[in-house]
């Protein structure tokens, strides 16, 4: 006899949740991505500031620093500075953000793993109840046997 295969009548939500969860790692991931990629820029802000700060000790020093220099490098440092400050500001951002989609997927996870152990539970108490109709169904034919034997012995 054919045994019956196992339905779990939540499948539907069950596949939702792990999509869910899917759509909640990739979210993170673009945000790490993204975060990376803000690092890099302020790193190279920085290198940046850092040469334009040599060069300007290095005109100094050489006496080849001229009128225009006097201008163009203090508001270029301040900018370059400025744009660190911005950085710093949208990694602070971003901080916040990757810290709220790891509690999204925190929650997306557990709800997954909720409804599975769901599921096991369903499929455990699907298996006891087949095995008890199995176990019914061995006694009335040990009966039947036995009744039989009875009758013609």
């Amino acid at each position: 006899m054919a045994q019956p295969k196992f339905r779990y009548r939540l499948e539907k939500i069950l596949e939702l949740k792990r999509k869910k969860e899917d759509d909640e790692k990739e979210q993170l991931a673009k945000l790490l991505a993204e975060e990376d990629k803000e690092r890099q820029l302020k790193l190279k802000l920085e290198n940046q500031l850092a040469d334009v700060r040599t060069e300007l000790k290095e005109r100094q020093r050489n006496g080849t620093l001229d009128i225009n220099g006097l201008r163009f490098f203090p508001q270029h440092i301040k900018h370059l500075e400025n744009l660190i400050l911005n950085q710093e500001l949208r990694l602070k951002e971003l901080a916040i953000l990757i810290t709220e989609q790891r509690h999204n997927l925190m929650r997306a996870a557990q709800e997954r793993k909720t409804y599975e152990k769901h599921k096991d539970t369903s499929r455990e108490a699907w298996q006891a109840e087949l095995d008890a109709e199995e176990a019914k169904m061995i006694d009335e034919l040990a009966t039947l046997k036995y009744a039989r034997e009875q009758a013609i012995g």
